[in-house]
């Protein structure tokens, strides 16, 4: 008996061929991994493939692993130096054809093996805790998956949530602080429909209601991640007082973005246009009167700089909600506790994933889209600013009354000591 491994080919061929060197030695054909070259026993997931680049697409595939590559995606992925950066190696792998669903079915129960740390032979006891680590991750590759598409879902079912039509017309006269209005949004505002058309410019009346309406919003949205409900009462405060702000900037211009209107777009089928010859006016004892100035010219900036870039971007519905829960969580928030600190990073890493999970793009072109929508974050502050300063002068001129449960929204400035 011959121990060798020999392919039928190869076998037929030796036996008829005067060009074999020993007459009945059968010739064994190199198979070459298509990912880095190294020798291949034979097909894996669709391609040619060493066990070295078999064992780290199934983990990669596995574990939903993602990497990053510091020299932008073109480091050579050869069999020296295959280990050096995974981001490029997985892309390879992509690249030649292997399948990931061809992974997420495979059944064959071998350990899983690392070829950087693991010895070349594992014991029984070893081999049994490496299948059941395998057939965790397997398991937990489409557990959070489906995670994913249930916060999206629930982040949808947000935004549509109204309140019955009896409520619509009620208020709630009184003074009432931030912290009551924050646990008890029906004094704010109630939920009505989210109508971001843009079909009329917006009265001043419009203005007041949209600002209440996005609040209760924003409340809602904050109640909804799962990270920060064990969050202190006084930080979670800190929390909305700090990022309301920015996230309203980030509804209003993707709603303007979509609508496609010269202004800044409300939820109530209104906008505040951008040109002042645009802008509502009404009679007065002193002749025409603008009903409410853009005195920083708020709108215009906004629409170069913010307003703009999203329109080109073309945003999905699934990058806006996602990408609004990422503008409350993007910058620090002054003053909070250390374990508060921590459950904001851990929760930012987390929607950072899942807005790169509804970007159905390759990696490389992903992670430039997330980029290019985390370096809006700064024209979204510089639009607070200036927003703050326009409503602190509307309110010593008396034109506009948030109610006095805002003041302190109106008192922020960024990274301000609470």
């Amino acid at each position: 008996n011959n121990s060798m491994i020999v392919d039928s080919i190869s076998s037929s061929t030796a036996s008829t061929s005067s060009s074999s060197p020993t007459r009945g030695t059968p010739i064994r054909k190199s198979l070459q991994c298509a990912v880095c070259g190294d020798v291949a026993l034979g097909k894996h997931y669709g391609v040619n493939a060493c066990n070295g680049c078999k064992g780290f697409f199934r983990r990669s595939i596995w574990k939903n692993r993602t990497y990053a590559c510091r020299h932008g995606g073109k480091c050579l992925v050869a069999k020296e130096q295959r280990n050096a950066c995974r981001s490029c190696r997985l892309t390879r792998c992509l690249d030649v054809g292997m399948n990931p669903r061809a992974v997420q079915g495979d059944t064959v129960e071998d350990p899983e093996w690392d070829e950087e740390a693991m010895p070349e032979t594992l014991s029984i006891s070893t081999q049994t805790d490496a299948l059941k680590v395998k057939k965790k991750s397997h398991t937990s590759l489409f557990t959070l998956d489906i995670k994913k598409e249930q916060i999206i879902d629930n982040l949808r079912a947000i935004y549509a949530r109204t309140d019955p039509e009896e409520f619509w017309k009620l208020t709630y006269p009184g003074t009432y602080d931030f912290r009551y209005a924050f646990h008890n949004t029906k004094v704010v505002s109630p939920r009505t429909p989210l109508t971001p058309t843009a079909e009329r410019i917006a009265t001043l009346n419009d203005v007041v209601a949209d600002f209440r309406r996005a609040f209760v919003l924003f409340v809602d949205i904050l109640k909804s991640i799962d990270q920060l409900r064990d969050v202190q009462e006084d930080d979670k405060m800190k929390i909305a007082k700090s990022r309301f702000a920015a996230f309203y900037w980030w509804l209003c211009s993707t709603w303007s973005a979509k609508a496609g209107c010269n202004g800044v777009c409300y939820s109530n089928g209104s906008y505040h246009p951008a040109s002042i010859s645009d802008m509502p006016k009404s009679e007065g004892k002193h002749g025409v009167r603008i009903e409410y100035v853009d005195y920083s010219g708020v709108s215009q900036k906004s629409l170069e700089n913010l307003v703009e870039p999203l329109r080109r971007m073309e945003l999905s519905d699934e990058e806006r909600i996602v990408g609004a829960v990422m503008v409350i969580l993007a910058d620090p928030v002054p003053n909070v506790s250390t374990k508060t600190e921590k459950i904001l990073a851990e929760a930012r890493d987390f929607y950072l994933e899942l807005l790169g999970y509804c970007i159905k793009l390759p990696e490389e072109q992903q992670g430039i889209r997330v980029s290019t929508m985390v370096l809006l974050l700064a024209s979204i502050m510089e639009l607070v600013h200036l927003t703050t300063d326009n409503i602190q002068l509307s309110d010593v001129l008396h034109v506009i009354d948030l109610g006095d449960w805002s003041q302190e929204l109106r008192d922020h400035r960024y990274r301000r000591q609470f």
